[in-house]
């Protein structure tokens, strides 16, 4: 977390600490604090990612986050799977109103496997970061 549970004179000031912790996570960032740093996720730039960054970075996260960092994060990336599905559904939609061969058909179809991608690599990171998880 960005903040102490305690203020500057050492007295337990949860108002502060939850302030600040809930602010964080509103921001759509992940911090990650262990021995010899920090790391923050912005994670909509970062996810979906390839598979071998996935591996390094959860690994971080299994040892330094919290609990509700982990459930956070896997919503996020529950949420954006749904996503990347709804814009499949949507580009198959318009690529189906147009004739096959046509320019915009094959935008279409091109934004289509892009998503199909995208939903791909995040079904993968799902899937990694539950199994390094211990299947919760």
């Amino acid at each position: 977390m960005g903040i102490s549970k305690y203020n500057a004179e050492g007295y337990y000031d949860p108002t502060a600490y939850e302030g600040i912790r809930r602010a964080e996570v509103d921001t759509g960032k992940l911090k990650i604090v262990y021995p010899t740093g920090y790391m923050e996720l912005n994670l909509e730039g970062f996810f979906p990612c390839p598979l071998d960054k996935a591996r390094k970075v959860f690994s971080l996260i299994y040892r330094y986050s919290p609990e509700p960092d982990k459930d956070r994060l896997l919503a996020f990336l529950r949420r954006l799977e749904k996503r990347c599905f709804a814009q499949m559904q949507e580009y198959a939609n318009e690529a189906a109103a147009y004739p096959a061969n046509s320019d915009k058909w094959r935008e279409y179809t091109a934004k289509f496997k892009e998503a199909m991608r995208l939903r791909q690599r995040t079904a993968k990171n799902i899937e990694l970061f539950i199994a390094g998880r211990g299947g919760k």
